[in-house]
């Protein structure tokens, strides 16, 4: 790679966003075999939510636009690379510990989100 081909900090964001999100997915199709998962609501209720890698892509664009709304676009993607690198493997092709915390409050979040919406797609149970 040339001088004149310098990687962007959002062209990495996008890298370790799209990792993240095989990451996450690939780790649940082989534990559980589905791409459904749980997600306990602080309200008691049980949602079921079927997540595909791109709905984790896409849950992960909304993180990073409010990260931009709240810092100066240059402290927001240091922020976002910092989190994003250490919520990877050395590789690149796992979840850390704090990576997988990350990702089920992400899940969380875009279900609560969602359900105080009212759109369809999260079955709610009590």
């Amino acid at each position: 790679m040339s001088t004149n081909d310098k990687v962007t900090p959002q062209q990495k964001i996008e890298r370790y966003r799209n990792r993240q999100a095989a990451a996450r997915y690939e780790a649940m199709i082989q534990r559980t075999g589905s791409n459904c998962v749980l997600v306990n609501l602080p309200d008691g209720a049980m949602a079921t939510v079927e997540v595909t890698q791109q709905s984790l892509i896409e849950a992960l664009k909304y993180f990073e636009g409010v990260a931009y709304g709240e810092y100066p676009r240059n402290e927001a993607e240091e922020l976002l690379l910092k989190l994003y690198a250490s919520n990877l493997s050395k590789h690149g092709d796992k979840l850390t510990e704090s990576g997988n915390e990350f990702m089920n409050d992400l899940i969380k979040q875009t279900v609560m989100m969602a359900k105080e919406q009212n759109i369809d797609g999260a079955q709610t149970a009590h």
